[in-house]
């Protein structure tokens, strides 16, 4: 009997964590997770200028810079990782602090103008130091 307390304890104690942490999410947030998946998107795309300019750099082995031009009009950058969108900015560089030592990713960007994904940057590989 004692034990099943302590383990409801315990529980209860991370379903607490994990309100919490939702309560901490950035502003957009919300945003970023509705559009994680890569794909669809509305509208005409070819209109869209691609992104070209696109360089990575591993800054340590848990930080990757990556730059890029811009694109005229665009409101934001979609930040693709492999298959996953780790951000969506406005700016035309960005510091991905979520990566691991001695891994290799690879990146691509897509411009967003007019509330339309235009297509993904040509794709750059970089590799962390361990």
């Amino acid at each position: 009997m004692k034990s099943l307390v302590v383990v409801l304890g315990v529980l209860s104690l991370m379903a607490m964590a994990c309100a919490q942490s939702d309560k901490s999410r950035q502003p957009n947030q919300s945003e970023i997770e509705s559009k994680r998946r890569p794909g669809g998107g509305s509208g005409d795309t070819s209109s869209i200028s691609q992104v070209t300019g696109l360089s990575a750099n591993a800054s340590g082995p848990t930080e990757i810079s990556l730059k890029w031009n811009r694109v005229p009009n665009a409101t934001s950058y979609w930040i693709y990782r492999d298959k996953y969108v780790p951000a969506i900015i406005q700016n035309t560089n960005y510091a991905d602090k979520s990566v691991s030592p001695g891994t290799t990713y690879t990146y691509a960007i897509a411009a967003v103008v007019n509330g339309t994904r235009g297509p993904k940057s040509s794709s750059v590989k970089v590799t962390t130091p361990r």
